[in-house]
């Protein structure tokens, strides 16, 4: 074979592989916000209403609204759906995705457009305020869950309960990322080094990022996707995952939540 043509070749394979990894992780990511049919799915209705958030099962409100029951005025209804990909029930794929031990954690706060709400909040597709609300609620969330296992860490090697609580802050703040869904971040979800069983991922899919549904879902172990068609959904969403997952603030945080799942 002429020289000229198997140097052609090997020139076209070193552009032509690198291009192909790229398109494939970028392919990957497609498929983590498409992942097929669920293994099972659970209805909620989160309902804010005088400052507080009520979390319900689809069937209780159901039963709640067939009995004459009517919200409070200025009240508002958001249906959200769990899915399940892990285990079959979507109530401990969420457990299992947040309360893992994991090396670090990274809260995708969604597209770099999000950018615009410090800048030019009338460009931006969306709620600056709810999108903001969000981001607060669930990176405050995570770090929490973050920094209890890493006090039971710090507890398990001897640590007294003042140097593990201050172990588990400082590894909380070496150990977390905030970012944007940017091309490269989209390359990193789907090839697999984010949101993985290492590294948790919290992504945010809004009206911004072309939300399709008002869903949480674990497409695999690590990856968690919040998504809503409006900001002032995520923000329901993040309160349906603290009910969920049993989670209780701090004391001196604000959020109020009514617990009557059923």
């Amino acid at each position: 074979m002429n020289r000229k043509l198997i140097a052609l070749i090997v020139v076209i394979i070193l552009i032509a592989a690198p291009i192909g990894y790229v398109v494939y992780a970028y392919q990957g990511f497609e498929k983590v916000l498409n992942p097929g049919t669920p293994k099972g799915v659970s209805h909620y209705v989160i309902i804010y209403s005088n400052g507080e958030f009520y979390v319900l099962s689809a069937s209780k409100y159901s039963q709640f609204i067939s009995n004459g029951g009517k919200l409070p005025p200025a009240s508002k209804a958001y249906n959200v759906t769990l899915k399940s990909y892990i285990t079959g029930s979507p109530e401990v794929d969420l457990n299992i995705t947040l309360r893992s031990f994991y090396d670090r954690f990274t809260i995708v706060i969604g597209s770099p457009s999000v950018q615009e709400c410090k800048t030019n909040p009338t460009a931006y597709l969306g709620n600056c305020d709810m999108r903001t609300v969000a981001v607060s609620e669930i990176s405050a969330l995570v770090a929490n869950l973050f920094s209890i296992n890493y006090y039971l860490k710090a507890k398990s090697m001897g640590y007294d309960n003042v140097s593990a609580k201050q172990y588990a802050y400082e590894q909380t703040q070496l150990r977390h990322d905030i970012t944007y869904l940017s091309f490269w971040t989209k390359l990193s979800i789907g090839r697999g080094s984010l949101g993985n069983q290492k590294n948790l991922a919290v992504l945010l899919i809004g009206p911004a990022e072309g939300a399709k549904c008002n869903c949480v879902y674990a497409p695999r172990k690590g990856l968690l996707v919040i998504e809503g068609k409006t900001d002032a959904t995520l923000r329901a969403e993040i309160v349906l995952i603290e009910n969920v997952i049993g989670f209780k603030w701090p004391q001196g945080n604000q959020t109020k939540l009514v617990n009557v799942t059923g």
